[in-house]
This record gives structure tokens, sequence and C-alpha cells, in this order.
């Protein structure tokens, strides 16, 4: 019980100790914006000469309030539309990018050591990049190995083995992977089509290319909604400077705070 009841008793003193520092802090606050004696800052008989300086604090609060929510809101346009602008324009470059360098483009299939993409057919590890462009394909079928021969249109053939029957010689727990003729024809086919496809895109990319830079070079002049924005931005920021209200607001709140230090001797912060 003892215990219990001394427990209490420190915690009676912890509250009351927020208490007084709460009062004090609040106290000094209170001071702080209306200076003078405790009487001037406390006493209900100078309460209407406080309420005439807290409202002419309060009305140029809730004009400068209004003006920032105006500038807020002509600010966050202006971002907005900067946004789709160069949302826009950054889409228009990147397409014109590629199509000045399309590189391999979109992985579209895998045989061994063949990567079939959009523009190229890479072989790993060595890592040779043979273009679409041109491309011709031959298969043969051995006794034990498939043969796909591939011929660039301006380089070397290049000759890959797909095996689709072990060597006698190779151990028996040895993993190799086999590859069955009706595999390597399919990825002939992928392979021949890949090159008509790229034949066509090489055909028509001048003209692609051309539109894109022409459509790429209006987005960059078409700036009238981000300038139209900037312009209300610009025009609210004129008229927060040259608003009535503030200025009859300000001067409402230096003709209070002229009465309180008349009144008190001391200047009171706005």
């Amino acid at each position: 019980m003892t215990r219990t009841g001394g427990g209490d008793m420190v915690e009676a003193v912890r509250v009351l100790l927020m208490l007084i520092v709460g009062t004090g802090i609040w106290a000094t606050w209170r001071r702080s914006l209306f200076p003078g004696t405790w009487a001037h800052t406390f006493h209900t008989a100078y309460a209407g000469k406080r309420a005439l300086l807290t409202q002419a604090r309060r009305e140029l609060r809730a004009v400068d309030k209004d003006q920032r929510r105006a500038y807020s809101e002509a600010d966050a346009t202006v971002g907005a539309v900067r946004g789709e602008y160069e949302q826009r324009v950054g889409k228009l470059k990147q397409e014109v990018a590629l199509l000045q360098d399309p590189g391999r483009g979109v992985e579209r299939g895998r045989l061994g050591a063949l990567v079939l993409y959009d523009h190229a057919v890479v072989l790993s590890p060595q890592g040779r990049e043979l273009p679409l462009a041109g491309l011709r394909t031959q298969v043969d079928c051995g006794e034990r190995d498939l043969w796909l021969y591939l011929y660039p249109a301006n380089d070397s053939p290049e000759l890959v083995r797909l095996p689709h029957r072990r060597e006698p010689a190779a151990a028996p727990d040895e993993i190799i992977q086999l590859f069955d003729e009706g595999q390597v024809r399919s990825f002939e086919m992928k392979i021949n089509a890949a090159a008509a496809a790229e034949k066509r895109f090489r055909a028509g990319l001048p003209a692609q290319l051309a539109q894109a830079q022409e459509e790429l070079a209006e987005a960059r002049k078409d700036t009238g909604l981000l300038q139209a924005a900037e312009q209300n931005r610009a025009d609210v920021m004129a008229r927060n400077r040259t608003d009535l209200r503030r200025k009859e607001a300000l001067a409402d709140l230096a003709n209070a705070r002229a009465r309180w230090q008349d009144l008190t001797g001391r200047k009171p912060p706005r």
C-alpha cells in the first residue's frame, strides 16, 4: 500500500510540474504577443484592446493565406503542364533515338548458342552479332549434328553446330544439350521471318525517322499551354503584390500596434 501511494504521489507531482511548465510557456507566449504590464497582458480591463490587436493580426494572416493558396495553385498548374510537356517531348526524343540507332532490340527467342533479337542474331559466348538485314540461313542434317548456316549480307558466314545425337566417347553422366530437326528448322523459320520484318523496317526507316523528327520539332514548339500557365502564375504574383486587401490589413495592424504602444509603451510584434 505504501509503495502504491508513493507512486501516485510521484505521478501527481509529475503532472503538476507539467502543468506549471505548460502554463509558464503559455504565459511567456502571451506576454510576447501583448507586451506591457501583467495587467495589459491578462486583465479583463484590457481585453477589448487585446481583441482589436488580435483581430488585426487575423485579418492579415487571412489575406496572406489566401495569397499563398492562389500562388500555390498557379505554381502547381505550371508544374503539371511542364511535366506533361517534358513527358511528351521526352517520349518523342526516345522514339527518334531508337530510330537513329535501333540497336539489337527486344529478345525474340533462343536456341543453344543463338539469341534472336528484333534486329540481330547474337552468338554466345563469343558475342558475335549478325545484323538481320539481308541475313540468309540454311540447315543441314548430319549423322550426329544439325548445322545451321548463317550468311550475313556484308560479313563472313557463321556455322552453328547443334547436336542431335550423343558422341559415343562422351561420358555417360556428361550433360549434353540435344536438338531435334524440328526445333532447328522452326528456329530457322523464326530467323527468316525476323529478317523479312527487318527488311521492311529498314525500307520504311527514313520516312519513319523524318516523321518522328518532325513530330519532335512540333512538340518542342508547342509551348502555348506552358506559357499560359506561367503567365497566369506571374499575374497571380502581380495581383498579390498590389492587393489592396493586404495594404489595408497591414495599415489596420500598424494602427493597432501603434495604439497598443501608446497604451503600454511597448510595441507588439506583427
